[in-house]
């Protein structure tokens, strides 16, 4: 019970922001008018984030199945590197390990790499189901809020946009990488400006593909010449 609490702790930054996310994702689905039971199911079988957001309005366009495949891969294409700086935190149980890599949300993944107090695989196991709990709880909530509140209202979906602004900011703050930094908005100015159409595919490829490129040596360099100009 101790380590329960002892995680809950570490968790509750993202439930301060999942539960009024999750709760957002509910207005959304319920004010677009469709099947009510789907929105809990996809916090629980898909748990997907910004995804879910674009799905509400996607399926309430009538978009068909493959289309939205092809843009859940786009979106959540980024899932595919996090396991990379995690391998040394998955769960060694056959259930354990599947739904380990199947949670690891943006949010999750900041906690688990930044927080530096994350020393063992039961414990990320532990973030990783509570932070879906306050997801999941969220979406709840906004299901029933819904009712109360009046149709077609605005600038909802920007609560996600801030979440990931503050856990940036977050991140600079505890690694003080300027080289990541600036390497990440470079990444950003060069999509924006020729593949916006793709921003997030093709700014995680552009990042991935400079980082295989760059060698060890020199983005330790790098790093170093960074904290000493702080």
């Amino acid at each position: 019970m101790n380590s329960w609490r002892n995680t809950f702790s570490l968790t509750l930054p993202v439930m301060m922001g999942y539960l009024p996310l999750g709760a957002v994702f509910g207005v959304l689905w319920v004010d677009a008018a469709l099947t009510w039971y789907w929105a809990p199911l996809m916090s629980m079988l898909v748990y997907a984030g910004a995804l879910q957001y674009l799905a509400v309005g996607m399926l309430a366009a009538g978009i068909g199945w493959l289309d939205l495949a092809v843009a859940s891969l786009l979106v959540n294409f980024r899932h595919l590197f996090y396991g990379l700086s995690l391998y040394h935190l998955l769960p060694k149980g056959r259930l354990g390990r599947p739904y380990f890599i199947f949670g690891i949300t943006d949010e999750t993944y900041s906690l688990l790499s930044a927080s530096g107090q994350v020393k063992d695989s039961k414990t990320a196991l532990q973030i990783v189901a509570l932070n879906q709990g306050y997801w999941i709880l969220g979406t709840l909530i906004g299901m029933v809020l819904a009712r109360g509140l009046p149709p077609g209202l605005q600038g909802l979906d920007f609560a996600l946009t801030a979440l990931f602004t503050v856990l940036a900011v977050e991140q600079i703050r505890a690694k003080k990488d300027w080289y990541a930094v600036l390497l990440g908005l470079s990444a950003a100015a060069v999509v924006g400006v020729w593949v916006s159409e793709y921003f997030l595919l093709a700014a995680s490829v552009m990042l991935v593909l400079v980082l295989l490129a760059w060698p060890a040596s020199s983005k330790t360099a790098a790093n170093q010449a960074g904290e000493e100009g702080l």
